[in-house]
């Protein structure tokens, strides 16, 4: 709509000019419409019928004629907030108008900027687009920077009004200095409050048998796949991964390297646990049969903890 009104503005130019040309008069004389839809002020009327009506002064009065003419809600949608033509100039960036009256825009011819006025007496630089709202900072998009940026956030978690990232704590958060490596400490341990979890390294592999939460698991090198320990069988050894969620042969199930898991199931009567001849399971006796395999997996922390570390050595009895 913009584009259509500054065409009519150009085409009604050339024809003043032809006129004159002609020998006609260079003036023009304003004709006020009726009707319920229209409404011209005095001042509009004042102005198109001026005895100094440059061609410049044609456009801003043009302009400033379907600003305030038509009342319904095609264009513009009332007399007072409607569409407006409004002043369009340019020149050097400081050469714009220090007072600008309200929809005037200015091209500066000597940077990237375009400014408008929205509510005189100001102007407001609609290009580059500047950040509003809580970054404190000028996007400035011809330059190609970024500076002082000052965002509102809160742990990390999403945007918010509790803190704000600036340039010393978003260094430290890249450079991530470590005072006795307590702000980087991996802590495997959180409170298992619940039966069947766990805290640690996890792992994801496809299992060869049905297995279910808790169960101790070894790699079956025949098929490339994780089955459950047993320690009466040398070949079902050792066992190096736990699975924490229940899966059918086939399927891929994640499962525990190392760290801590609770299975209420378990009753544990000392610190050290090994495999057991238990399919899958883990025992606090450890294996003491002829032929059967000695494997120690962890640490009992309770006697339904277990702080899963296994070993890789396995030993015949």
């Amino acid at each position: 709509m913009f584009k259509k009104r500054i065409w009519f503005g150009i085409i009604l130019s050339v024809i003043f000019l032809v006129f004159s040309i002609n020998g006609s008069t260079a003036y023009y004389k304003y004709t006020q419409e009726s009707g319920t839809n229209f409404y011209v002020g005095t001042d509009d009327k004042a102005d198109a019928l001026e005895d100094t009506n440059e061609i410049r002064q044609i456009l801003d009065d043009l302009g400033n004629l379907l600003g305030h003419s038509k009342r319904d809600d095609l264009y513009p949608k009332n007399g007072t907030t409607g569409g407006y033509l409004g002043r369009l100039n340019y020149g050097l960036d400081a050469s714009k108008p220090a007072v600008p009256v309200a929809n005037d825009m200015y091209l500066a011819t000597d940077t990237y900027k375009v400014y408008r006025c929205f509510v005189a007496p100001g102007w407001f630089e609609v290009y580059p687009p500047k950040v509003l709202g809580t970054l404190a900072a000028d996007v400035n998009m011809g330059g190609h920077k970024l500076t002082n940026l000052s965002i509102p956030v809160s742990n990390g978690e999403s945007v918010r009004t509790t803190a704000t990232i600036t340039e010393a704590n978003l260094e430290d958060a890249v450079a991530r200095r470590h005072i006795q490596n307590t702000d980087t400490q991996f802590d495997f341990y959180n409170a298992l409050s619940s039966d069947h979890s766990c805290s640690g390294n996890y792992d994801s592999q496809t299992v060869g048998e049905d297995v279910t939460f808790g169960d101790l698991l070894y790699f079956d090198w025949t098929t490339k796949r994780w089955k459950k320990t047993d320690a009466d069988l040398a070949a079902n050894m050792p066992g190096l991964r736990i699975a924490i969620e229940t899966r059918t042969s086939g399927q891929s199930c994640i499962m525990l390297v190392m760290g801590y898991i609770r299975d209420d199931a378990w009753d544990f009567t000392g610190a050290m646990v090994y495999t057991s001849a238990t399919a899958g399971g883990v025992t606090s006796i450890a294996p003491s049969a002829a032929g059967q395999q000695l494997q120690r997996v962890g640490v009992a922390k309770s006697a339904d903890i277990l702080f899963f570390d296994p070993s890789i050595d396995v030993g015949e009895i």
